[in-house]
């Protein structure tokens, strides 16, 4: 767990919203979003991304709805991350974050390029 000490970074702000998460969504989160943080907001769009491909190409198990449930999350919080102002975003970078990772950014192409494959 992150410590909660010196200027809000990403890690702290993250931690403080898993406080209230389940305890299985929290455990799941952390591992897939660890390496990403210094990425900012689109590290956290990859992270979810790469769980998102993950669980679809699971085989539909209890683990894979919980990677599911993680990727969502994360996806949801880099948006509240890029509007959050004490991290130095605002409505307009959240925007901005989503016309890039919705159906026509990075979402849409990592799914067409899946559909084509299979």
């Amino acid at each position: 767990m992150p410590a909660e000490r010196g200027a809000l970074t990403l890690e702290t702000w993250l931690a403080r919203r898993l406080e209230s998460a389940p305890p299985e969504l929290e455990e799941a989160v952390w591992p897939l979003v660890r390496g990403r943080l210094a990425e900012g907001e689109d590290g956290l769009v990859q992270a979810a991304l790469d769980a998102l491909t993950a669980a679809t190409e699971g085989d539909g198990t209890r683990a894979d709805a919980v990677t599911l449930l993680a990727a969502d999350a994360i996806l949801t919080y880099a948006l509240e991350a890029a509007a959050d102002p004490a991290l130095g975003g605002s409505a307009a970078r959240a925007s901005r974050l989503a016309a890039r990772i919705g159906p026509g950014g990075a979402i849409g192409e990592r799914f067409d390029q899946e559909t084509r494959r299979g």
